[in-house]
């Protein structure tokens, strides 16, 4: 990409705050953060090189560098216009700022607006939560139906912590036979270490439904969990037990955690972003939710439905059961204890979201 302007900025602070799209004001001495890039790059923001030249951002590391704000220009036709703004207007949209030994130019509107620029950053946590995994469901599972250890069970525990290791050494006979020892053992360690007071945290998305403006809140379509890859069981489903690998879960008290808090100052910046980004009303808000919960130390009872059962690995080779044979000594329930959400401008990129916070919910 060529040189985008070749100014000699003269940075004249024309006034001391700035009103952003997000409903709050950005001052001098405020630190930002960068956001995530577009898939052709930073877009809304362009380095200052030592010479006051304008220049694309080539580097996609900063993710995360912070940076205060040195400056808010006053209008300047060429500056303007290489931020890509054609229009002149009273308001403004464009800040100076430094982090990290490099100097930037960015228009905090539309940064903010598509994630170039973080908004309302928040690290989600509750102490001592530790992400869940198909692994931890199934050492749970064990422990609550105290379920004897043979072959096939340190088996099915291994192919759940390390799936691709036990299918290559599956082909070895004494290879596994190592591996089986190995994962026995730490199995029974895990079993050992089972508390059901632990907290665990699943990544959820949800669709938000129009904000109460009453209740501010913004109502939730439901908690469909990212890493849940594994094909559902219908008659599961109808129950709201989600499959996971070897293991269903429920959330038992999913009903109190349907209306996300978010005060109104917030939501109207939310709404205000969406419009700077020109998102269409058809394509509906996703909310990244973080849900923090305690398995209940209690045995499921599945209905006793007579159901279809596959071989592993095969869609022709079934026989008969019922659900409660099939998955009763496998499920699993649990409490929400809180939920964070967040509006990611990006919700199918893998990582911790931290930014655009909209509100919590703790039980």
């Amino acid at each position: 990409m060529a040189l985008i302007g070749s100014l000699a900025i003269v940075e004249i602070s024309a006034q001391q705050r700035i009103e952003a799209c997000n409903g709050r004001s950005y001052g001098l001495g405020d630190t930002l953060t960068i956001g995530l890039p577009a898939p052709s790059g930073y877009l809304f923001i362009r380095s200052i090189d030592e010479q006051g030249n304008v220049k694309p951002v080539y580097e996609r590391d900063i993710t995360g560098l912070k940076v205060v704000i040195t400056s808010i220009p006053e209008y300047n036709k060429k500056l303007y216009e290489s931020m890509g703004i054609y229009e002149q207007s009273d308001r403004f949209r464009l800040v100076m700022v430094e982090g990290g030994g490099k100097r930037f130019c960015i228009s905090l509107d539309e940064a903010l607006s598509r994630g170039n620029v973080m908004s309302d950053c928040k690290i989600s946590s509750v102490e001592g939560a530790v992400d869940l995994t198909p692994s931890i469901l199934y050492v749970y599972a064990l422990k609550l139906y105290q379920t004897p250890v043979d072959e096939k069970i340190v088996d099915e525990y291994i192919s759940l912590c390390v799936p691709e290791e036990f299918e290559k050494v599956s082909a070895d006979p004494f290879a596994l036979e190592d591996m089986r020892k190995s994962y026995q053992i730490k199995l029974k360690q895990e079993l050992d270490r089972v508390d059901f007071s632990r907290v665990f945290r699943l990544k959820c998305l949800s669709e938000l439904q129009q904000y109460d403006m009453e209740k501010e809140c913004f109502p939730l379509s439901g908690f469909s969990c990212v890493d849940v890859k594994t094909k559902q069981d219908n008659e599961l489903s109808k129950l709201n037990y989600c499959l996971w690998e070897e293991c269903a879960f429920h959330f038992v008290n999913a009903s109190r955690f349907m209306s996300l808090p978010v005060d109104r100052a917030r939501a109207k910046g939310f709404y205000s972003m969406r419009k700077y980004a020109g998102t269409p009303s058809y394509d509906k808000p996703v909310a990244t939710l973080y849900v923090y919960v305690r398995m209940k130390e209690q045995p499921v009872k599945l209905p006793e439905k007579k159901i279809m059962v596959f071989s592993k690995g095969t869609n022709f080779d079934f026989s008969w059961s019922t659900l409660d044979k099939v998955y009763g000594k496998k499920a699993l329930d649990m409490d929400i204890i809180k939920v964070d959400g967040y509006n990611d401008l990006y919700p199918y990129v893998a990582g911790e979201v931290v930014y655009n916070y909209l509100g919590s919910i703790t039980w």
